[in-house]
Parts: structure tokens; C-alpha cells; sequence
């Protein structure tokens, strides 16, 4: 008896062992938690590995699972698959490297697309998220191999989910990269992603990142990202309110639509230390007569800039408007300048009444802005109008300007076909190399104008902060005092750069001095949460101390310390702060 239990126990055993490895098949290695995923090529040239191992890892799964995807390998899909709706689920490529930074195609990132099927149908793959998702360090191209283009890639199955897009190239799309319609209360989170070539349909709407039909998205949060070539709505929020839109160190060039699509509803949105350069430019006719786009422009009519606050209709919640629009760059060349012009001479649908949008706001916002009896909550404060020098942006302000001048004029008529061209400058973008992005990414958008360079809100260069490697180090470091900051002048009602002292301290804090750059004096601002012995030091870039500010015991409050640096040569220049239990240190400028 013993032994036919034994049998049965080992038997029982070896079975769910068996169907706890099935996802083998799938596997190249298995790293602790991690499932390292077989490439195109592994699979001796079949697609689905990804959406397989996922289907077969099914039994016991950690809650750490990690799907690695393989650097310089290719992920087709014959269809979208949907995660499992008990787990979460993270997609990576090995490589934590910026994508922005990497300067080998030696490490090109795993390519997740579409695929031809051997009878010759084209599909544009994609992932609907069950429960949560993170995506990372991939490449990831809404079409076929053949140069069909899909509407979408990622999506939502549920409501209240969370979604982690980061450090990926994102490449075609006939509508937008990621939608969420139909499902509410998700939080997004963009971060350190590349989005080049958002094209492909022909409508002037099309050809963003984010689209919210039916309900609400929780959390909109963009941060440290480039756009490069797009021809529509970036980021569509509609007659939805959002909780909070966070818009931070961004990069946007040529892009051709609104950049925030909203009818002007939103109360909590957050728009600093962007650049914005010859986008949102496609003209606009006021009066709006007409029905198509009725969902998707202002509540009435008027041209759409950047930023857009128009009053709450009724049945809305009256909530405090807050928005906090500071340290953002904007250019639009003088070449875009006369569209609005260009449209009328041509009587575009019969209308002579095209306005341009190449505008921060329109005036009714403006207004809101100004009105700070009624909205104590709206803050606007340095706007940057020049075009930053930029370290090679190839053909970006030449040629390419000239591509998507003529397709944002071209595009606003209602019978319009035109579609951008993708812009490549290695591969073809032909059936051939669809797929196979531009890589290394060609581009340096890296810049050398000093009053740029420490123009943010943390005292570090406006724009997607990868194009300054050293630069996003230290504000990953600092982070999270850098987003209270923001968080803290958003609810407050003023710019960042007003720091109201004393009262209660609950952290260690050492602001950003201000002004800076300077010439010849400076603030700086600490706060210490209890009493202790501290030091403040100022630097030289060799290391060198060139002055003492504070040496001693001090008590628990907050602090403001001038600097005169009158002594001094121009240059960088790095201030401490040091105490029983804090240390940081940050940069200044001082030009004489």
C-alpha cells in the first residue's frame, strides 16, 4: 500500500511539475523569477513567444514574474493578447540604459510588432492589459512587417488599473499608441520614452500617444519624454476630467497637433519644464460650424494652444481650477507663421475665417489665468520663446519643418487623404525595414543655451532631461523633493521659485538657490527638521571650497542664506549642505 502511494505521490508530482514548466517552449533561460523570452529566431522562426509563455506560465507564478525580452531580437504577433486579469504583468528588455544614450545598434532594443501571416495577412499585434502592466526598455512598432499600420497597441481590460510605460521607442500609429477607452479610473505612467513618427492615417486628428473615450483616466503622468514627427492630438483627455495631469521635462518637435486635447474641463493639471518647438500649429476656424471634431476641440470653438481652461458646464463638479504652467520653452519658426494666412487664400472648405493656433492659450483662458480673485489657483509664469541650439537635430528644422508645414495646412481640410511620411534617415521605413526603427537613435537633442541649462523648476535644463545624462542623475537622486515642490506650488497657487519659510518642518530640505544663473548675489534655502551641527559650502568644479555660509549648531526651522559671489570668476559652481544625518549638494551658475 505504502508503495502504491509513494508511486501515485511521485507520479502526482512529476505531472504538476510538467505543467508548471510548460512554458519552457518559450524560455531561453530561466533567471530566479525572471523567464527570459525566446526571440522570432529562437523559435525557429515562429511568432507569439511572448503572448505563449505568458498562456503557458500559468501555475505558481511569483509575484515577481519578469518576461525578458532579448536585446536585439524580434517579437512578432499574428494578434494582440490580453494578460491575465489575476497578476500583473512586466515586459523588459535587459538594458536600463536610456534609449536616447545608447550609441551601438549593438543593443537595439527587442522589437514587439506585428506580423504576416504565411497566407499573407498583415496584423499590427498589441497588448490588452488584464491587471497591471509594465513595459520597459523595448521597441515597439504598431504595424507589420509589410508596412501595414495598426490603430493602437496597448489597451486596457478593466478599470482602476495601473500602466508603466518606460524608456521605449514607440514607432507608427494610425491613431495612438496607448488607448483606454471605455474603462475608468486607470493611472498612466509615461516615462523616459522616445515617440517618433506617429503617423500613417489620413486625418488630422490622428497620430498621438494617449486617446480616453466614455470615462475618465485617473492619473496622467508624462515625464523626461521626446516627440519627434507626429501629425496629431498628443494626448486626448476630451469633456473627460482627469485627476491629475503631470506634463514635466518633455520634448516636443513638430508636432502638428493640440498638444493636451481637452474642451477646457480640466482642474489639476501640471505643465512645467517643457519644450515645445513648431508644433501645435494645425490652423483652426472660428466660428466652429461644423460637426466632425465637435468631441475632440475646445467647448466653444476657439482656437486650442497649449494650455486651455474654459468654464465648468453644470453637471461637472465645481472644483478648484488649479494649474501650475511654469519654466516651458515654446518657438515656432517664422516659416509656420503663416498658415492661418495660407488657409484663407486658399479658401479651405469654403471658410476664410482660419485662425492659427500657434499660441500658449487662446484669450478666454488667458483671462482665467489673470483673474486671480476667481482663480487664486491658476499660476503662469515664465514662459522661454527661443529655439534651443541644438547639438545635431539632423534635419529636423530643415526639411522635415518644410513636411510638416504642408501637412498640417494640407490636413485641416475635412476631405483630406494626406498622411506625414515617416521620417527616417538610416533605415528606409520600406516594407523592408519597417519594423527596424532608426538606431541608434540619430538625433542629439542636447543643448548649449545657458539660460535653458538651468531654467527648470529644479534648477536643471527644461526638456527631456536624458539628453543630459549627468543632469537626470541628479534628478533622479532628488525626485521626490523635486515633485513636492511642484505639487506644493500647484496647491498653493504660486511658481515654484517662491519659497514661503518657517513654520513647522517635517524634512530635510535644500532648495535650488535662486536666482540662477546669478550675478554677482544668490539665495539659498535649507530646512532642517531637527537642531544639529551644519555646515553650507560652496565649491569650485575642482573640488575646491570657496566659501563657508553656514559652520555650527543649528536649530530646527528653515533657513535663508545669501551668497555673494563678487570674488569670484564666471562658471559652475556646487553648494553642500552637511548635518549629523543629511547631506546634499547642488549647481549654480554664475555669469558676470
Amino acid at each position: 500500500m505504502r508503495t502504491v502511494i509513494l508511486c501515485l505521490v511521485i507520479l502526482v508530482l512529476s505531472l504538476s511539475m510538467a505543467f508548471s514548466q510548460a512554458y519552457m517552449d518559450y524560455v531561453k533561460e530561466v533567471k530566479g523569477d525572471t523567464l527570459v523570452i525566446n526571440t522570432y529566431a529562437d523559435m525557429g522562426f515562429e511568432p507569439n513567444s511572448i503572448r505563449d509563455a505568458v498562456i503557458a506560465d500559468s501555475v505558481d507564478v511569483p509575484a515577481g514574474r519578469v518576461y525578458e525580452l532579448q536585446d536585439n531580437g524580434w517579437y512578432p504577433q499574428t494578434a494582440g493578447f490580453t494578460t491575465p486579469t489575476g497578476r500583473a504583468a512586466v515586459f523588459a528588455g535587459s538594458d536600463n540604459t536610456p534609449l536616447v544614450n545608447r550609441t551601438s545598434a549593438e543593443n537595439t532594443p527587442p522589437i514587439i510588432s506585428g506580423y504576416v501571416t504565411d497566407e499573407g495577412t498583415a496584423t499590427n499585434g498589441g497588448i490588452t492589459q488584464g491587471n497591471d502592466l509594465v513595459i520597459k526598455n523595448c521597441s515597439i512598432i504598431i504595424g507589420a512587417p509589410d508596412g501595414t499600420g495598426g490603430w493602437a497597441f496597448f489597451g486596457f481590460a478593466g478599470s482602476n488599473l495601473k500602466a508603466v510605460y518606460q524608456n521605449n521607442m514607440m514607432e507608427h500609429t494610425w491613431w495612438i499608441f496607448v488607448q483606454s477607452n471605455g474603462r475608468e479610473g486607470n493611472r498612466i505612467y509615461f516615462k523616459d520614452n522616445y515617440f517618433v513618427n506617429a503617423s500613417g492615417y489620413a486625418c488630422r486628428r490622428n497620430g498621438g500617444v494617449y486617446d480616453n473615450v466614455d470615462f475618465p483616466t485617473d492619473t496622467m503622468y508624462v515625464e523626461n519624454n521626446t516627440h519627434v514627427m507626429a501629425q496629431g492630438m498628443m494626448y486626448k483627455f476630451r469633456n473627460y476630467p482627469i485627476k491629475l495631469i503631470y506634463i514635466n521635462h518633455n520634448t516636443f518637435i513638430n508636432c502638428a497637433g493640440t498638444f493636451f486635447e481637452t474642451q477646457g474641463v480640466q482642474s489639476n493639471v501640471v505643465v512645467t519644464n517643457n519644450i515645445f518647438v513648431n508644433s501645435n500649429m494645425q490652423p483652426h476656424h472660428v466660428p466652429y460650424v461644423g460637426v466632425e471634431d465637435r468631441s475632440e476641440i475646445d467647448r466653444d470653438g476657439l482656437p486650442t494652444g497649449i494650455i486651455n481652461v474654459a468654464a465648468l458646464p453644470e453637471d461637472m463638479e465645481a472644483l478648484d481650477r488649479k494649474f501650475l504652467v511654469e519654466a516651458n520653452d515654446v518657438f515656432w519658426s517664422p516659416a509656420v507663421a503663416d498658415l492661418a494666412a495660407d488657409a484663407n487664400s486658399a479658401s479651405i472648405n469654403g471658410w476664410t475665417n482660419w485662425v492659427n493656433q500657434s499660441i500658449t492659450m487662446n484669450d478666454r483662458t488667458q483671462g482665467f489665468f489673470n483673474d486671480d480673485a476667481t482663480y487664486p489657483y491658476l499660476t503662469e509664469s515664465r514662459w522661454f520663446n527661443q529655439l534651443p541650439t541644438f547639438a545635431d537635430p539632423k534635419n529636423l528644422l530643415t526639411d522635415q519643418l518644410d513636411a510638416i508645414k504642408a501637412y498640417s495646412l494640407a490636413a485641416v481640410d475635412t476631405t483630406s487623404t494626406d498622411v506625414l511620411a515617416a521620417w527616417r534617415l538610416v533605415n528606409t521605413a520600406g516594407n523592408d525595414d519597417w519594423v527596424y526603427s532608426d538606431f541608434p537613435i540619430p538625433v542629439d537633442l542636447s543643448y548649449t543655451d545657458a539660460e535653458l541649462l538651468t531654467a527648470g523648476t529644479d534648477g536643471l535644463p527644461i526638456g527631456d532631461l536624458n539628453w543630459f545624462p549627468d543632469d537626470k542623475d541628479d534628478f533622479m537622486a532628488n525626485h521626490a523633493e523635486y515633485y513636492t515642490d511642484i505639487m506644493d506650488a500647484l496647491n498653493a497657487g504660486h511658481p515654484v521659485s517662491i519659497k514661503e519659510l518657517g513654520g513647522v518642518v517635517n524634512e530635510f530640505r535644500l532648495s535650488q538657490n535662486y536666482p540662477n544663473p546669478f550675478n554677482p548675489t544668490t539665495t539659498i534655502d535649507f530646512s532642517l527638521p531637527v537642531a544639529g551641527n551644519v555646515t553650507l559650502k560652496v565649491y569650485n568644479t575642482l573640488g575646491q571650497e570657496v566659501a563657508t555660509l553656514v559652520d555650527g549648531f543649528r536649530t530646527a526651522q528653515s533657513y535663508k542664506v545669501d551668497f555673494n559671489g563678487s570674488s569670484l570668476a564666471s562658471g559652475v559652481y556646487y553648494y553642500q549642505l552637511q548635518s549629523d544625518n543629511f547631506s546634499q549638494t547642488k549647481k549654480m551658475i554664475l555669469v558676470k
